[in-house]
């Protein structure tokens, strides 16, 4: 294999030789080769597998076998997992049935020998319509093997076909730029981990590829740093541009090395992976300046890309050994953003001339208020051309089905100071892509170069039908954008001044309004806790690149694809109202806003489904932050209530059946608890979570022709109160160092008003009985359960009472 096709060749025939395997065991007929491959390529091959494995195979066996979820292979927060789970033989989509790892099957050969057929239909098409186009069909089969292989074990029980098939595909490429004395030593190597004689030092000192990783910088600020007007469509806009760029940027990368799709490990949340050749280094160089100077010419420094690799030596694949090279990547990005732009040399004396003409209010933005020559009036705003277009993106995303994609010849600039600064369709552009979302799929443009047209929900894969030039498949995105209604646009329009037009994105202060109890809206930030803890050591000495890939993916399936239907299903209300609204969800991490009701219920229904989706792990978790704000409050403040939020909740430390927890905890009204404690499970009112309480004490404090029980509502302010005095015990305490145990949860301090507390409430429930001897009943049980925990409930039964009472309260 020669020339410019020889790395999509030999990738192809990776994917090839991967698919042959489940062809065996699925009963259908192998896809084959265009020409036999020739020893050298078969020793590439041979090694890319191991070398992506990281461990010597076992024999592998002719029956069918159900993927081990590749959650219960770690080990996280010092416990293994408590159960082994197996994901379903099923096509990949965002369902119940699917998505959620469970026990195993019985009917697995029919299970295999149907997803063996729908695979072979699909991929003959492709080799049909797209197999005189490499890149296409190459990208176009990888996609393929996503949605039927992804359930399929590879050699490796945990690791799926699709994940080890396009990590060995990469390391092929690598290899391919080998000579035969290192492929030689390389196959010494593997053999002496068997008792065979081992190879001489320099091979083993010899790199076979690099790692590469590149993570955006200055995102948060980017998105968050904007007024409120406009900032509802202009917010997501934002965001969902940031994803086209990491994937725009990752692209442009790959193209100028001449590397296939197989040779991208990840790519989310604001950063992606790669794996290139060793000889590629000072192409790399190069392509960190033209990247800086397409940045620097649209962004003025706001955003720039770190860009670090680290050399993989034949070892550094074995005994768990890539988990430390991962890591010291993470190392050198960071200390690439603490030198930013730092590649352009000389360049960087022009960042330090002034911009704009200094004070021309005319020019300056009203949104994101730099001052730009293009700013013009839209609805009584100053706004520049791109905050515009990041409007017109966000309201793009409102009923959008499909990604598409262009690749084009990209436009480094020479001077990146003398660019205007264009809106996210010109930054793309200068990285060679064009891209754009519709409703239907007959409204994708026709445009000259390779193109992609990706499905963003299951059903929309329908319409999707292959031909020579376009990649097809499917794309996880979570888009749950509110969309303003008549109805409401005829509610709002005196209450709300400026409020959009029907049709468009729904204004926060619209989902204020539409609250219920107290009028606020609701920010949720939340992530998974220790998780480059769990890249760095969760696999031990069995981690693998092929395993790390495998995890990747599945936390980027939950985050990705999985929020989205829990958001969709928890947004609406009683009268049908959409109240979510997504910001950002993807790699691990989110950001949403809301209707502070429904907020709060979408953070708890995602921690509970986190756990399913991780087989229960005991290890594995989440922790939240929610800061409630008025529809008005400056997004970039809101932003960081939240974030301080959820860093209150990650700074929790608890103990649990004596053993001493961090994490796993949420912060809600500026007070963070475990999980457990706060409650995750289907809403039922009850004593033992703050939810259940919250919800008992809501519907005992409502009015009779509301469904409730009309307890007075000093019941609610007595509990709040009561948990006050004890806090307030506790801070005294604090102060002279006697308040933690070791591990530093607050103990629970004795004082009159606890004694006060239970005999107000036994007095509330004598006072009860004769007229609503069911409320009375449950008063009494309140009693009776602060007094027979030890008054443990103290830390956290106002934090039900203040839910309660924000779930009645009126707008003031």
């Amino acid at each position: 294999m020669e020339g410019k096709e020889a790395p999509y060749l030999i990738a192809l025939a990776c994917l090839l030789k991967h698919i042959g395997k489940f062809a065996q065991q699925a009963g259908f007929e192998e896809l084959p080769l265009e020409k036999p491959l020739e020893e050298k390529e078969k020793k590439i091959l041979a090694l890319a597998d191991q070398l992506a494995t990281g461990e010597q195979l076992p024999p592998e066996g002719e029956e069918p076998r159900q993927l081990r979820s590749i959650f219960c292979s770690l080990t996280a927060d010092g416990q293994q997992a408590k159960e082994v789970l197996y994901w379903p033989l099923k096509p990949l989509q965002m369902s119940e049935d699917v998505i959620f790892p469970q026990g195993k099957e019985e009917a697995i050969k029919e299970a295999y020998k149907d997803l063996g057929k729908k695979f072979k239909e699909q991929a003959e098409k492709l080799r049909e319509t797209q197999g005189e186009n490499l890149p296409v069909y190459l990208e176009s089969l990888l996609l393929l093997l996503q949605r039927y292989a992804w359930c399929i074990p590879s050699a490796l029980p945990d690791v799926s076909l699709y994940d080890h098939a396009r990590i060995a595909a990469g390391l092929a490429v690598c290899l391919l730029d080998q000579d035969e004395a290192t492929l030689d030593a390389l196959e010494k190597l593997q053999a002496s981990r068997t008792g065979g004689a081992a190879p001489g030092p320099e091979a083993l000192d010899k790199a076979v590829a690099l790692l590469v990783g590149g993570d955006i910088s200055g995102v948060q600020d980017f998105i968050y740093t904007i007024t409120a007007r406009g900032a509802t469509s202009a917010l997501r806009g934002r965001s969902f541009y940031l994803q086209l760029l990491t994937e725009a940027v990752a692209r442009y990368v790959l193209r100028r090395l001449e590397l296939p799709i197989t040779n991208l490990i990840y790519q989310g949340g604001g950063g992606f992976y790669l794996l290139a050749r060793p000889s590629d280094q000072a192409r790399l160089d190069e392509i960190r300046r033209e990247v800086s100077r397409i940045l620097l010419a649209h962004h003025r420094g706001d955003l720039y890309l770190a860009l670090a690799f680290v050399p993989l030596k034949a070892a550094d694949f074995y005994d768990g050994r890539i988990s430390g090279r991962w890591e010291e990547l993470g190392q050198r990005l960071q200390k690439a953003k603490q030198r930013r732009f730092a590649e352009l040399g000389d360049e960087l004396v022009n960042l330090f001339q002034p911009e704009g003409h200094g004070g021309n209010e005319e020019l300056q933005c009203q949104v994101c208020g730099r001052e730009h020559k293009g700013t013009k009036e839209d609805a009584g705003v100053r706004k520049c051309p791109p905050c515009l277009s990041y409007e017109k993106l966000g309201d793009g995303l409102r009923r959008a089905r499909y990604l598409w994609m262009s690749q084009k010849d990209p436009d480094v600039p020479a001077d990146p100071l003398e660019v205007l600064p264009g809106g996210w369709e010109e930054v793309l552009a200068a990285f060679g892509m064009e891209a754009g979302v519709v409703k239907e799929i007959g409204d994708v443009p026709n445009t000259d170069g390779p193109r992609w047209i990706l499905a963003l929900k299951d059903e929309a894969m329908k319409g999707l039908k292959p031909d020579s030039k376009t990649v097809v498949g499917r794309r996880f995105l979570v888009n749950v954008t509110p969309i303003l209604t008549e109805e409401e646009y005829k509610e709002f329009r005196e209450k709300i001044e400026g409020l959009s037009k029907p049709g468009s994105v729904k204004d926060f202060s619209v989902m204020e309004y539409q609250s219920k109890g107290l009028k606020r809206l609701g920010v949720l930030r939340m992530d998974v806790d220790n998780l480059g803890k769990l890249f760095a050591q969760g696999f031990g000495d069995k981690a693998g690149l092929s395993r790390v890939a495998a995890l990747s993916f599945a936390i980027s399936l939950f985050f990705e694809g999985w929020v989205e239907v829990l958001a969709e299903r928890l947004g609406k209300d009683e009268q049908g109202h959409d109240r979510l609204y997504s910001i950002y969800s993807g790699g691990d991490d989110l950001f949403f806003v809301g209707s502070w009701d429904a907020v709060v219920e979408l953070a708890r229904a995602i921690r509970a489904d986190f756990s399913r989706f991780v087989a229960n792990h005991p290890g594995l978790h989440t922790s939240a932050g929610i800061a409630l704000v008025g529809g008005k409050y400056p997004l970039y403040q809101a932003a960081e209530d939240a974030g301080r939020a959820e860093k209150q909740a990650k700074d929790l430390r608890w103990k649990e059946d004596g053993h001493e927890r961090e994490k796993d905890a949420i912060s809600f009204l500026g007070q963070a608890l475990p999980w457990r404690r706060f409650g995750i499970e289907e809403c039922k009112e009850g004593m033992d979570t703050v939810h259940s309480l919250a919800h008992l004490l809501f519907r005992l404090t409502s009015p009779e022709d509301k469904g409730g029980e009309d307890v007075p509502r000093a019941l609610l302010q007595m509990l709040i109160r009561l948990q006050e005095q004890h806090q307030e015990t506790a801070e005294r305490r604090a102060r002279v160092g006697e308040d933690r145990n070791k591990a530093g949860a607050v103990q629970t301090y004795y004082g009159p008003w606890i004694w006060r507390g239970y005999y107000f409430l036994k007095r509330m429930a004598q006072r009860l009985e004769k007229e609503r001897p069911e409320a009375a009943r449950k008063v009494d049980e309140l009693a009776e359960k602060l007094h027979g925990e030890n008054f443990r409930a103290i830390e956290w039964i106002g934090l039900a009472a203040r839910w309660a009472e924000l779930l009645g309260r009126e707008r003031e």
